[in-house]
């Protein structure tokens, strides 16, 4: 009797040891499964002036990570894991550099990794007959950044600007009104969080597009 415990003992020592290197596996199987693309998205680096009182880089995140589950058609990474390779890989190397040798080793067994850098994010007022109490342009530009990494040597398949602007009208100006924060129920409806919804859209759309095509390759 005491063989068999040491035996089952030893048994669940090992499948132990073995659930965390399996995790990833396991995420593989299921998207070859469901014959979706694993994509590991880079949560937005933040090279704006932006002057708001949360993190708009988990914000914008958040929104176009949303986006992708909702349409279904990526198998996304867990969020947390990919965070902690970027954090790694960018202490040596810039996302945005013309070398990509390194993304491989750095995001193994994804098929796809995003990369996203908030440049602006400016309010800026517009001329009006009023001039102490003008209406502004919001003005937004995101850089992506989408590499294959299917093959022997990674290939970037996306490079561009997303640029948006959008109208403020005067009474909601960083002058006369006090912006509600991400989180608040009042913010979806917000001049700024529909600004940035539109804005998340647009990138989703264009990052999933580009995916899907060259994943039927």
């Amino acid at each position: 009797m005491r063989q068999v415990v040491v035996f089952l003992s030893a048994i669940s020592l090992i499948l132990g040891g073995c659930y965390q290197n399996t995790d990833s596996a396991t995420a593989l199987l299921e998207a070859k499964v469901s014959n979706r693309p694993i994509v590991g998205m880079v949560p937005i680096i933040d090279r704006s002036e932006r002057d708001l009182n949360w993190n708009v880089s988990h914000e914008l995140s958040q929104t176009i990570r949303k986006r992708f589950v909702e349409t279904n058609q990526l198998y996304m990474v867990s969020a947390e894991p990919i965070a902690a390779m970027a954090e790694k890989a960018f202490s040596a190397h810039d996302p945005f550099d013309t070398d990509t040798t390194w993304i491989r080793k750095s995001f193994p067994q994804n098929e796809f990794v995003v990369f996203m850098e908030l440049l602006e994010h400016d309010e800026i007022p517009l001329i009006s007959k009023n001039p102490q109490d003008p209406p502004a342009e919001l003005a937004l530009s995101v850089r992506v950044r989408v590499v294959d990494l299917r093959e022997k040597n990674p290939k970037v398949i996306l490079q561009e600007t997303v640029q948006q602007s959008y109208h403020v009208p005067r009474q909601f100006t960083k002058a006369n009104f006090n912006q509600v924060p991400w989180g608040d129920e009042a913010f979806d409806v917000s001049p700024l969080g529909l600004a940035h919804d539109q804005l998340c859209k647009e990138i989703a759309g264009r990052i999933e597009d580009y995916i899907l095509i060259s994943g039927r390759k």
